[in-house]
């Protein structure tokens, strides 16, 4: 696995890790970058946050957050080292990414934390104005999508975030929650794409059949 760093990690605390997404449904390409990533930056915990209402998003296009938690609660529900977390399901519309990060250096003091997202989402994260704020607010891990063009990609990231951003390249995860919400949609198989309590739970709650 091959990873772009442009600084070296901070030693000595306690290393958390914070996955944030849509997870509309969350896919066994989410959990496969983040127990890659944990294992990459030795990280004690990943906690996944389902964004409640993403900026770049319209809440009536996405399922309701109390679906997306219960499938992510579903999905690492065999895993010690996940943990869903309800941070943002109270908050006012828009969430944005810099804000839950505060929320959790509040809680989390004396932890080094690692912001982890996908490699675009990441830079639509820092296209905001707010996000003017967040250099140095933690580490970013961004995961690069197959055929990404990662040199033309670090051009777009803005200079006060390079020392903070570590690019993950060659996960090799070709899944995503578009085709899967297209898949479920015309009743085509989802062959591995997601865990069988999500599926389990797609099922009994009718989820993306209109879509």
């Amino acid at each position: 696995m091959a990873v772009q760093q442009f600084s070296n990690p901070i030693r000595g605390y306690r290393k958390l890790g914070i996955m944030g997404g849509t997870f509309d449904p969350i896919h066994c390409g989410s959990l496969r970058i983040a127990k890659r990533v944990r294992a990459l930056f030795s990280l004690e915990k990943v906690i996944i946050v389902p964004s409640h209402c993403p900026p770049h998003k319209s809440i009536t296009d996405i399922a309701p957050i109390s679906c997306r938690f219960d499938m992510v609660q579903l999905a690492i529900a065999d895993y010690s080292y996940f943990e869903a977390s309800r941070i943002e399901i109270d908050r006012d519309c828009p969430t944005y990414a810099g804000d839950t990060i505060e929320e959790f250096k509040k809680i989390y003091v004396n932890e080094e934390l690692y912001f982890i997202t996908g490699l675009d989402a990441l830079l639509t994260i820092l296209d905001y104005d707010r996000s003017k704020t967040y250099p140095g607010i933690c580490q970013f891990i961004a995961a690069a999508r197959p055929g990404y063009n990662t040199e033309e990609t670090k051009k777009g990231i803005p200079e006060a975030f390079l020392p903070y951003v570590f690019i993950v390249e060659d996960l090799s995860v070709e899944i995503s929650s578009t085709d899967i919400r297209r898949k479920i949609s015309v009743g085509e198989p989802l062959d591995h794409m997601v865990p069988p309590a999500v599926i389990d739970y797609i099922e009994r709650w009718n989820l993306y059949k209109n879509d």
